[in-house]
């Protein structure tokens, strides 16, 4: 009986050591993504061009016909964002985090405000990270310059099991109303769940 105690608690051990090591790997992963994330926000603040060009995915590149051709779309894609007067820095923040059989793969919503012509929007997008070397190295490319619907042709390799948003440019009334009409939906169910 006290050999099965000791083989048990021996497992529960290696189970418990196997469970953080997994989960500190995915943290340290998401972390080195943000960082890449961050380069690709300076890189296109600073209008760092090459070096912006050198963040995308290969296929990202081979679909805008090289990295002239990619890098005229962001250009013209981004004027409309652009904003007028200077704006606080983005944040961040890792949606989700998948491997398949060789890459993993990461969702990184990006959220920001703008002013355009007086008046201040707020963006909300997404950044599609993608690293063949175990998070060591990551490429990263703005879905805010492209529909949803088009990233399989744009970036074939991703992993169609991710759920990716559609990004969104609401102005501050948008917004407010948005969130008015979240909150008497949710009124609504806390009501309805107490019948």
């Amino acid at each position: 009986m006290k050999t099965l105690t000791s083989i048990l608690a021996i497992v529960i051990i290696f189970l418990t050591c196997s469970t953080s090591y997994a989960q500190s790997d995915s943290a340290k992963m998401s972390q080195k993504a943000l960082q890449y994330a961050d380069s690709l926000v300076k890189t296109d603040a600073y209008e760092n061009w090459p070096a912006y060009a050198d963040l995308a995915p290969v296929s990202v590149i081979k679909f805008y016909g090289g990295k002239d051709g990619y890098l005229d779309h962001v250009r013209t894609a981004r004027m409309r964002t652009l904003s007028t007067t200077l704006e606080n820095y983005p944040q961040l923040q890792v949606i989700n985090l998948m491997a398949t059989t060789d890459q993993w793969q990461c969702l990184i919503r990006k959220s920001w405000y703008f002013h355009k012509e007086d008046k201040k929007f707020h963006q909300v997008t997404y950044f599609l990270a993608q690293s063949n070397d175990e998070g060591a190295t990551w490429k990263i490319f703005d879905l805010s310059f492209n529909k949803i619907a088009n990233v399989i042709y744009i970036f074939p390799e991703v992993n169609i099991d991710m759920a990716i948003p559609e990004p969104s440019i609401l102005s501050e009334q948008e917004e407010l109303a948005q969130q008015q009409a979240e909150t008497a939906a949710a009124g609504k169910n806390q009501a309805s769940k107490k019948k």
